[in-house]
């Protein structure tokens, strides 16, 4: 569904339509004759509905999947296309511990053992290898692969994120209390002498959405490995700290 959609954004690009249909005011470089213009608007309007029938289908098939019918589905803000992203880029079996969900999703700001790529795809024998260097866990280190998915971190961050702001979801509650904390945080930003409170209000929103995101998949992490029968660790703060975590709902 994912690269239908993209394909009709670079054809809307290309016809320069605005969201809402209507022309942008620069048509200067659209290099496109008469005749071909409706074969391209056309083929944009039967992505739009190609989207629409494999958005139906992705919720005919969530059904009877249990973290959909018995988390996912129950958790405000996060509809059917979102539960059907979670389900398809995490292996909870992979995931022993929360950390390794936040992990990859690009929310862990600590250090990590660097991947880089071996040998050859096109002759079989590409390979991902732990190495001797260190990154942080959160960002992109030149000479190293990604220790995170980022596309499911946009889609985590960016789409899930805004959802549970615009639908007052209780995860909501988690943002709130972050960020007004942040804006009265006198600590500084790790690896920087600025304190928290005169930081951007732009990065603190961030951060903010960042940890709600964090309590959402710990939440996740306990309901779904518990659904499929698999051993459920607690966090570092509950195990070692004696910290209680309250559940969103």
């Amino acid at each position: 569904m994912y690269d239908f959609q993209a394909m009709r954004i670079r054809m809307a690009n290309r016809l320069k339509k605005k969201k809402d249909g209507t022309s942008q005011a620069n048509s200067d470089d659209i290099h496109l004759d008469d005749e071909s213009i409706p074969s391209i608007v056309d083929a944009w309007q039967n992505g739009q509905e190609i989207e629409t029938k494999l958005a139906k289908a992705l919720q005919s098939e969530l059904k009877g999947i249990p973290v959909y019918e018995n988390f996912l589905k129950e958790v405000k803000g996060c509809g059917p296309l979102m539960s059907a992203v979670i389900i398809a880029e995490y292996d909870i079996e992979k995931a022993t511990t929360v950390s390794k969900l936040w992990q990859f999703t690009g929310l862990n700001p600590g250090m990590v053992r660097g991947l880089k790529a071996t040998g050859s795809k096109k002759e079989g024998t590409f390979k991902l290898v732990k190495s001797d260097g260190m990154v942080r866990g959160d960002r992109r280190t030149p000479g190293f692969m990604s220790p995170f998915n980022g596309w499911l971190r946009t889609k985590m961050c960016g789409v899930l994120a805004g959802s549970f702001l615009k639908s007052n979801s209780p995860y909501r509650e988690y943002y709130d209390n972050m960020k007004t904390r942040l804006e009265n945080e006198e600590r500084c930003i790790a690896g920087t002498d600025k304190p928290w409170c005169k930081e951007k209000k732009g990065h603190r929103d961030k951060a903010a959405k960042r940890y709600m995101i964090k309590m959402f998949l710990r939440d996740l992490y306990v309901a779904w490995r518990e659904l499929e029968e698999l051993p459920v660790r607690p966090s570092y703060q509950e195990e070692y700290l004696g910290k209680k975590h309250k559940k969103g709902k």
